[in-house]
């Protein structure tokens, strides 16, 4: 997988899309990232949020935590698109395994969207998604 500074430009799904999409824990070995504790309530929502991940772009293949020191424990494909204030923030579903197991960090705005960020199959999500500079994805999707 490819990393990704956190709150940097995600150019993943095109360059015309690297202005809306905002990184969060594209994590690798060799890159730097936050450590520390984080709200018991933003694990668990993000745990609940990736049970339905509303998925505009799929990504081909399957990709393994390169944190864990021996084999990886922990495999992913899907992505999760978080609306908030005119921008998306996109983590892999790996994140909640780098949160529990590696002590990941993700940025406090990205963890307050994660509390307010309603269920991914309902109209409330869609239209939060649209008016955070989605629309594209969903065009593109179409």
């Amino acid at each position: 997988m490819t990393t990704y500074r956190d709150l940097g430009p995600l150019p993943y799904f095109g360059e015309d899309s690297s202005e809306t999409l905002v990184a969060i824990g594209w994590l690798g070995r060799d890159q730097p990232f936050s450590k520390g504790s984080t709200p018991p309530a933003v694990f668990l929502r993000l745990k609940q949020l990736l049970l339905q991940p509303f998925q505009p772009i799929v990504s081909a293949g399957v990709h393994e935590c390169e944190l864990c020191q021996f084999e990886a424990e922990r495999r992913g494909s899907t992505n999760l698109f978080v609306p908030a204030d005119r921008r998306l923030f996109v983590c892999p579903e790996l994140i909640t395994h780098y949160m529990n197991a590696h002590q990941y960090q993700p940025p406090r705005e990205f963890c307050d969207a994660v509390l307010m960020c309603p269920d991914t199959h309902t109209m409330e999500y869609k239209r939060l998604l649209l008016a955070s500079g989605g629309r594209r994805l969903v065009q593109d999707a179409g």
